[in-house]
């Protein structure tokens, strides 16, 4: 199937949940301020709080700790992107056929090491689901930020190494798919279903409560069957 293609000047935004420095010790990170926070799970039909804002001045309204409460292709075919698995070979967003959760995340973000054992057991969960596919994007935060993709690991096999479980990861090199893809804030999962269409979305699991990965997989199920009811 044939996805639009969408780039913009947003390219040039640094939008990162870790920002443009280096990275801060995990102690600062995985954490949620926001009564009404941007940490569930949000579809087309989410309203934003009204204590919603523009904080960054980018046109996305965030909590108060800078999460989304919304993502710009939600509702809208996912644009097209190649890039490299980590593991060998290609990875074609053009050929998902199937129900696909997509984590966009990078090793130098405090709040993505946070939540990566989250991301390893949705991983390992799906591997027997049928249904649902997952593959992962490291990023780095920008283009200019390329170098310290991996921050102190130096490599993201290092830093698997180091955690002593590893996931599905493309490689997204210069943020390139990142600025296509319009990603406000890491980590972010994206639900894309088997039509190329963006249905829903969320940040952190590592801040999401109890049993974080048991209430993503229900929220996916209910959008699953809603759309196929």
């Amino acid at each position: 199937m044939l996805h639009r293609a969408a780039f913009s000047a947003f390219a040039l935004m640094t939008l990162a949940a870790c920002g443009p420095s280096a990275p801060a010790a995990d102690t600062t990170h995985g954490v949620s301020t926001d009564p009404v926070a941007a940490t569930g799970f949000i579809t087309v039909n989410t309203p934003a709080p009204d204590t919603a804002s523009d904080s960054r001045d980018d046109g996305v309204l965030r909590d108060a700790d800078g999460r989304p409460y919304r993502y710009a292709f939600l509702g809208e075919a996912l644009p097209d992107f190649v890039a490299p698995l980590h593991a060998g070979g290609t990875f074609d967003s053009a050929a998902i056929d199937a129900w696909t959760i997509i984590d966009v995340w990078g090793v130098w973000c405090g709040d993505c090491r946070k939540d990566s054992p989250y991301a390893s057991e949705l991983s390992e969960r799906l591997k027997s689901d049928p249904e649902i596919d997952f593959i992962s994007i490291h990023t780095p935060s920008s283009a200019v930020r390329a170098d310290d993709a991996f921050g102190k690991f130096g490599s993201l096999d290092a830093y698997f190494d180091e955690v002593g479980y590893a996931y599905p990861v493309a490689m997204d090199a210069d943020a390139s798919i990142r600025n296509a893809l319009q990603i406000a804030w890491t980590p972010t999962y994206l639900l894309v279903s088997p039509d190329g269409v963006v249905r829903g979305f969320r940040t952190d699991l590592s801040v999401a409560g109890d049993a974080p990965v048991d209430a993503f997989l229900a929220d996916i199920q209910t959008v699953i069957d809603d759309i196929s009811s």
